[in-house]
């Protein structure tokens, strides 16, 4: 048994949906009916969405703390991870837009990065397959594809934001390149979907729980019926 995750294999479906707020994850598990399964560290619920299972994290927020819920779901059986999140404009976007992301910067060499990857810095990207089949079905959603920034630090966002504009960024978030990195090298399938919920330099947000109910459902539709891409082992 993991360490913060105090479940069992098959208390883990094969298809975890990850959110940063314990309160979003409780939100997602009530609309499926899903059942508590770990309480300990990070919230995790399992439960049945048309015959789909389906089991939802509350991974925290940054990098080290979506690796550690990410290397422990793994070791539990996880095989395919999209991540429903917040993110900040940085384009042309208003609140409730969807982002999915089809590749993420990650601007500062050093920390978790370091650790998993040494002196190498490579590009950090989705599992090809997931992340289009995700973006195709949810375009009448609003939705845009391309790449994000993932910062670790929260309040220093504005400081950086017109070089990651000029990047191509379309928004920046947290934990997006720390998920895409452990897919890849642990072989699962990765992708992340975002809900625009500020815009980078101004203080602005609003209540986005119907729309991240909306996406949630409309996410787990096309995981349970467009998508149908094999599992292939030792690859995402």
């Amino acid at each position: 048994m993991p360490y913060h995750i105090r479940a069992n294999r098959g208390d883990i479906a094969e298809f975890v949906v990850g959110v940063g707020d314990p309160a979003r994850a409780q939100l997602f598990a009530d609309l499926i009916g899903a059942r508590l399964v770990n309480s300990h560290r990070f919230p995790v619920y399992t439960g049945d969405y048309r015959g789909m299972p389906v089991t939802i994290v509350g991974h925290g927020i940054g990098a080290p703390s979506i690796a550690i819920a990410l290397e422990e779901l793994h070791q539990l059986g996880m095989r395919r991870f999209v991540r429903i999140g917040t993110a900040g404009a940085l384009a042309d976007l208003r609140i409730g837009d969807v982002v999915v992301a089809s590749s993420a910067i990650v601007p500062h060499r050093g920390g978790i990065y370091s650790a998993y990857l040494g002196d190498a810095y490579p590009p950090l990207a989705p599992s090809p397959e997931l992340a289009t089949a995700l973006y195709e079905g949810l375009r009448g959603s609003n939705a845009v594809l391309g790449p994000v920034v993932s910062s670790d630090a929260f309040y220093a966002e504005s400081q950086e934001a017109e070089r990651w504009r000029r990047w191509g960024a379309l928004a920046v978030e947290m934990e997006c390149a720390a998920a895409m990195m452990l897919g890849w090298l642990r072989g699962f399938q990765t992708a992340c979907v975002l809900v625009i919920s500020n815009v980078v330099g101004r203080e602005e947000t609003a209540d986005l729980s119907k729309r991240f109910a909306e996406i949630f459902l409309r996410v787990l539709d096309i995981m349970r019926g467009s998508y149908s891409s094999p599992i292939r082992s030792g690859s995402p």
